[in-house]
């Protein structure tokens, strides 16, 4: 019977305590909401044109990096109009495998990693960095689960 409640207490400290009042309010969104999407827009529209005729870019470059530029705005905006539980997750593990992952595994690849010589190097660094970088996620993971996975400033 004790070991039914410990698993209940540890799933259930995975999930928000209160999953369906997080994102029940719906917050009026400011008056430069609106101009500031239309801005951003726009000058990702005027980089990817200038970049064509100013720095000589070619044409396909200019137009791939602009997609991706779109993209991203794009992901920005559904991240903030309509949050949910997965995608703040998923939000603060790569936040923890981003700082947290890739400034340790940098460290080590300069300080620690040429100290292991021979045939072995290659794997035993590839390993530990991977391994540094789930650790980064489960911080991230971590620190999300304190935070009820709201993200800051959300509404």
């Amino acid at each position: 019977m004790n070991l039914q409640k410990y698993l209940e207490k540890r799933i259930r400290g995975w999930l928000p305590k209160e999953l369906s009042l997080a994102y029940a309010h719906k917050a009026p969104k400011p008056r430069w909401w609106r101009p500031l999407w239309i801005a951003v827009v726009i000058l990702t529209l005027a980089s990817g044109i200038l970049s064509f005729f100013v720095l000589h870019m070619p044409l396909q470059h200019a137009v791939i990096w602009t997609v991706v530029a779109f993209v991203c705005i794009g992901f920005a905006y559904y991240i903030r109009v309509r949050p949910s539980f997965r995608i703040n997750r998923a939000l603060y593990v790569l936040l923890g495998i981003t700082p947290f992952g890739f400034v340790i595994s940098f460290a080590y690849a300069v300080f620690l990693g040429r100290y292991v010589t021979g045939w072995l190097m290659g794997w035993f660094n590839i390993i530990v960095i991977v391994g540094i970088l789930i650790a980064g996620g489960f911080v991230g993971d971590w620190i999300g689960k304190r935070r009820n996975y709201q993200l800051p400033l959300s509404p």
